[in-house]
C-alpha cells in the first residue's frame, strides 16, 4: 500500500524531526570547528549558506554543517556531516548538495563526516556513495569529494584535524 493517500504528504512534516542524538551531535561538532577555523583562516571567506542569489538559475542552495569556505569569491571548500541507519535513504540527499557546490567550482574539496549504523564498510553510505568517490574513502583528496566514515562518530579531533587539513591545501 502506498503512503501517498489520503493526506500523506511525503516528506517530514510539520512537527516531526529527521534527526537524532547522532545526528545532533555530528551537526553541532562540524559548526562549533567551523566557528573555530575561522580565525585561523582569516583569508577564507566562511558562508553558512549557499543563497539561490549565488547561482545563475537563482534556484540552488544548501547550507552545509560545517561551512562553505569561500577565497576570492570561489568556493574552495564544503563541509557537511550525514547521519544514516541501516535503511532509509537520508544518505541520497547528499548528491544535490554536491551537485549544487559543484556548479559553482568542479574543484571544489568536498568533504563529508557520515555516522551511524549505514557509515559501515558496505553498508548504506559507502554502497550509494561510491561512484562519487572512486578513489576511496577515509582520506583527504584535494579538490575532489572526500568522505570520511564512523559508525561511531568521530571525535571533535579528528573532524577537526580534517577540516583544518582541507583548508590548509587552499
Amino acid at each position: 500500500m502506498s503512503q501517498r493517500t489520503g493526506d500523506f504528504k511525503g516528506g517530514i512534516q510539520k512537527g516531526q524531526n529527521a534527526t537524532d542524538i547522532h545526528a545532533r551531535k555530528l551537526d553541532k561538532q562540524c559548526k562549533k570547528i567551523r566557528d573555530l577555523l575561522v580565525n585561523e583562516f582569516p583569508h577564507l571567506e566562511m558562508k553558512r549558506k549557499l543563497t539561490k542569489d549565488m547561482f545563475p538559475n537563482r534556484k540552488g542552495a544548501c547550507e552545509p554543517d560545517g561551512g562553505a569556505w569561500f577565497l576570492n569569491g570561489l568556493l574552495v571548500a564544503v563541509f557537511e556531516g550525514k547521519k544514516q541507519g541501516l535503511g532509509g535513504n537520508a544518505i541520497e540527499r547528499w548528491f544535490k548538495n554536491n551537485f549544487v557546490c559543484r556548479k559553482l567550482n568542479p574543484n571544489v574539496s568536498y568533504v563529508t563526516f557520515c555516522v551511524g549504523e549505514g557509515a559501515g564498510q558496505d553498508k548504506v553510505i559507502h554502497n550509494t556513495l561510491d561512484i562519487a568517490h572512486e578513489r576511496g574513502f577515509n582520506r583527504f583528496l584535494n579538490g575532489e569529494n572526500s568522505c570520511f566514515l564512523s559508525e561511531g562518530g568521530f571525535t571533535d579531533e579528528e573532524i577537526y584535524n580534517t577540516m583544518r587539513k582541507a583548508l590548509s591545501a587552499v
